[in-house]
């Protein structure tokens, strides 16, 4: 009975999403209903409420080791700024991976990064992954910790790490990849 409860709230949410766009779109509201859903402020406090909500049952584990995860992203050749992130070229096909929980919060094309795919961690991050030959996730999909997200053929990986709503540099990227990214 309880997932039935689950399956309707999601269902009331979605709703209520598409119609606040819809009364955007013909003008009869003046709110962004898209910018709302996509800030991560937002987000994470529909993640808490949910949560509070629907897993009250669940039991708090602690990890005790990790494997690693992407450990393939680490294996570019070169790496340059391109607009707000930057331009990491592969010699062989890397897989993206889920680095933790999180949630698909954009999957599209994008003129400047080509097909992308944007990820919301639960620790305040978000990663964007640009120029990524596939990937088969919609908006707002949950992901689990090392679940596989898209692919990218030898080339350039646009990635983009937004932490705690702040852009990170090349070297913060980078020491954000090598800390999550661990062999």
């Amino acid at each position: 009975m309880a997932k039935k409860w689950k399956w309707i709230a999601a269902l009331f949410l979605c709703i209520c999403v598409l119609a606040g766009n819809h009364l955007q779109e013909t003008g009869k509201i003046p709110i962004d209903v898209k910018r709302i859903v996509y800030s991560s402020e937002d987000l994470t406090f529909m993640r808490n409420m949910l949560r509070e909500i629907f897993d009250k049952d669940s039991k708090d584990t602690i990890a005790v080791s990790s494997e690693p995860i992407n450990q393939e992203l680490l294996t570019f050749v070169q790496v340059k700024p391109y607009y707000k992130g930057y331009l990491f070229t592969y010699e062989e096909s890397v897989p993206l991976v889920a680095i933790d929980h999180g949630l698909v919060v954009y999957t599209g094309y994008s003129k400047d990064t080509g097909k992308t795919i944007s990820v919301y961690y639960e620790d305040d991050t978000t990663v964007t992954y640009g120029n990524v030959d596939s990937f088969s996730l919609l908006p707002y999909t949950s992901i689990e910790r090392g679940s596989t997200i898209g692919k990218k053929e030898p080339g350039d990986l646009y990635i983009q790490v937004e932490k705690d709503g702040n852009i990170l540099n090349l070297e913060e990227t980078l020491l954000w990849m090598k800390e999550h990214m661990r062999p």
